[in-house]
């Protein structure tokens, strides 16, 4: 008798593990669509322009090479975990690569959906060992090329006490509506879990923030040099203790 049931217990077991994967990236796309009826007017699939870091890049940069430096006295120190190479494909953030502050090298790359997240694909590329992070990415636009809607599925790598490496994910899913008065109000949810619970995703809250429209640039503590297109490629901080400083080329 027991030779019979262990077999059909086992194979059970492996149909349930399957479906509850599919359920898991059911709820995700659920997620992810959670906010729609929040957005306003038409929707376009890519930006008509560059806008990163919350900065609008003029010109079409192809790319950004970006250094670091602390001011110490009269030496100038570089900062490797403050400097990045940005790549940039359709007006958007297609590879950041850099080194955390223990010296390991690292490169995102982020991934873009039309419709919705490939959350399989995007687990199936996390499955190779590599020095690659992959972003699972979805953005809307409106017309003005302001962002409506957004989601970021990222992980990332946390030493704990003891030398324990713990893989960390979180999902951020972002509508925003615009008026004419420059400014913008924000409905945002995040999941952060490691395991995806079903439950726990369809009651995550919903945060509403509302602000001012910002060009992205904290003008209060640092100055800036431009190029001739109006970007800036000189960020010093007004800081009279070792200022940092950065330089950016940028390749058009």
């Amino acid at each position: 008798m027991n030779r019979i049931l262990m077999p059909l217990i086992f194979a059970v077991s492996l149909v349930s593990c399957q479906n509850s994967k599919k359920e898991i990236y059911v709820a995700l796309e659920k997620f992810d669509n959670s906010l729609d009826s929040l957005i306003v007017g038409k929707v376009y699939d890519e930006p008509k322009m560059l806008i990163f870091q919350g900065d609008t890049l003029s010109g079409n940069p192809k790319g950004i090479n970006e250094t670091c430096y602390q001011i110490v006295g009269s030496d100038s120190i570089k900062v490797d975990a403050n400097c990045h190479i940005y790549k940039f494909k359709n007006n958007q953030l297609v590879i950041n690569s850099s080194e955390n502050f223990l010296g390991e090298k690292f490169v995102q790359k982020f991934i873009y959906f039309k419709d919705k997240v490939d959350n399989r694909l995007v687990d199936d590329l996390r499955k190779v060992k590599s020095d690659t992070v992959y972003f699972g990415c979805l953005k809307k636009y409106d017309e003005m090329g302001n962002i409506v809607k957004k989601v970021t599925n990222s992980t990332w790598k946390e030493i704990q006490k003891g030398g324990t490496v713990v893989v960390n994910e979180n999902r951020i899913l972002e509508v925003s509506n615009y008026n004419s008065d420059n400014k913008v109000t924000v409905w945002r949810k995040e999941y952060f879990n490691k395991q995806y619970n079903i439950d726990s995703l369809k009651n995550t809250d919903v945060e509403r923030i509302a602000s001012s429209k910002s060009n992205g640039l904290d003008e209060t503590n640092y100055s800036y040099k431009r190029d001739k297109h109006g970007n800036w490629v000189v960020k010093k901080s007004d800081r009279k203790e070792n200022p940092d400083v950065y330089y950016r080329e940028i390749i058009y």
